[in-house]
């Protein structure tokens, strides 16, 4: 099985100033994931951004950790953009479970 994908950028200082995270996101490597952001978070910039590519499979536990990951930021005082490029079904689940307000996906 494919594993979480992270592709980062940093700026002149050597902080992570973008970042992407595709791949698989599926419980199985939840705690890929967790373990990649938690080993970033300290590293980011006063500013980042964050995209979720087409074509990244997501489920339901991995959109708790980024919420997870997006209020830490929020108390590290980390100001964050998301760009997301997901299918009509993955947004969906988000506005039914509701957590469209959280990840910035209002219609």
């Amino acid at each position: 099985m494919e594993n979480v994908k992270f592709q980062l950028s940093a700026n002149e200082q050597g902080k992570i100033s973008a970042l992407e995270i595709g791949g698989i996101l599926i419980l199985e490597n939840a705690q890929q994931l967790k373990n990649e952001l938690v080993g970033i978070i300290d590293r980011l910039s006063e500013s980042v951004k964050i995209t979720i590519p087409e074509g990244t499979e997501i489920d339901l536990s991995c959109i708790q950790l980024i919420v997870a990951f997006i209020k830490r930021m929020e108390d590290l005082d980390i100001d964050y953009q998301f760009l997301w490029n997901l299918e009509e079904d993955q947004k969906s689940l988000l506005l039914k479970v509701g957590l469209s307000n959280e990840l910035f996906m209002n219609n």
